[in-house]
């Protein structure tokens, strides 16, 4: 009810002046073949497998490795997102101030550095493992958060549902492919057996992450570019 009587509705692209309405499979073959586009949504996919990559077995891993119990483990997700309501926010508010793409970076060293951690840890004790999980959850949100906002400035309005509509469906289909990769990867010799391998995907997830912040650096060159090339200037998107 407060978002229907509150949000704004976000229609201003169907008052720019376009070419006449194009069929929506030439649109969405035009909007595929775009340059610029290409490399936000190989971003998008490569973002979203890092992300992927530890959590199909990140329950299963803090149960058979590190000795959580059943009883414990919502504890661990809880305390993370309500951490998460306090973080997102804070994230955005410094993304907007400080630079989206530095914020970027910060939070790729963050969540690289408490990756590695977690995926080594054994039987550790439980506000240990929550404190770890915060601080890793803080680092992946600093990069999603920056980088979200940086990709709905790449398209030209008139384009700009189409491209979402493709990010978006990137996304799912990453998550399935980062699924598929965790599952060929961790071994498990027995059902209450240990994980074996997780730190491999680990030691994957932040070669990923770092991969993108070269692709990311591009992105954030082109939306620079666009903001200050656009005739009376460009209002930054902000977070």
């Amino acid at each position: 009810v407060v978002i229907f009587i509150r949000m704004q509705p976000v229609d201003q692209h169907l008052a720019v002046a376009t070419a006449p309405q194009r069929n929506s499979f030439v649109h969405l073959k035009n909007t595929i073949s775009h340059y610029h586009y290409r490399k936000a949504f190989a971003t998008t996919a490569l973002l979203t497998i890092g992300g992927f990559l530890l959590m199909p077995f990140s329950s299963a891993f803090l149960v058979n490795n590190i000795a959580v119990s059943q009883v414990q483990l919502p504890l661990v997700f809880m305390f993370t997102g309500a951490a998460s309501m306090i973080v997102l926010p804070m994230v955005g508010k410094i993304s907007d101030a400080f630079g989206k793409f530095r914020i970027f970076v910060i939070g790729t060293i963050l969540a690289s550095v408490m990756i590695l951690i977690f995926t080594h840890l054994s039987v550790t004790p439980l506000w240990e493992i929550v404190i770890i999980n915060i601080i890793l959850f803080a680092g992946i949100m600093s990069r999603m958060i920056p980088a979200t906002a940086l990709m709905t400035a790449v398209p030209d309005l008139k384009d700009r549902g189409a491209f979402m509509s493709v990010n978006s469906s990137l996304q799912q289909i990453a998550g399935g492919v980062a699924s598929i990769v965790a599952g060929a990867i961790i071994v498990q010799h027995t059902s209450n057996g240990p994980l074996e391998h997780y730190d491999t995907l680990g030691y994957i997830c932040v070669g990923m992450m770092f991969l993108c912040i070269a692709l990311l650096y591009e992105i954030n060159k082109h939306v620079e570019d666009k903001i200050q090339n656009a005739p009376g200037g460009v209002t930054d998107i902000h977070v």
